[in-house]
């Protein structure tokens, strides 16, 4: 069953909340808590992230920004330049794409399964 698409936008929304521009300066940690990502995983549609992004450019733009903002080599990176994503040291991850919002998409559900499943394990 697909989410709601107020649920998608909560979720899309975590590079803002947990970016060093937003007013609540939430950890990621917290906010995927906040959206209950572990628990919702399992719906989400990498088409329907696709869709809600090209819906809205200033998505796109935020998590560009969250991933140039990030100040560890865990998880995925974005190159929007080159419309690639990759993990640092890791050269076999890079993946490119034809259009920077699918390269986000794809971003997106990496960066933050990479991060739960980390909580996981703690």
């Amino acid at each position: 069953m697909a989410l709601p698409d107020s649920t998608l936008l909560e979720i899309l929304g975590v590079g803002h909340v947990t970016s060093i521009r937003a007013k609540e300066g939430l950890s990621l940690r917290d906010a995927l808590t906040r959206v209950n990502y572990s628990a919702v995983r399992s719906q989400i549609e990498p088409g329907a992230i696709l869709a809600m992004l090209r819906q809205n450019s200033a998505l796109v733009d935020e998590w560009v920004l969250y991933s140039e903002d990030k100040r560890t080599s865990g998880g995925w990176y974005i190159q929007a330049e080159k419309c690639e994503i990759g993990r640092v040291g890791v050269p076999t991850s890079v993946r490119r794409f034809a259009r920077l919002e699918e390269a986000v998409a794809e971003y997106v559900l990496r960066e933050l399964d990479f991060w739960a499943d980390l909580q996981g394990a703690a």
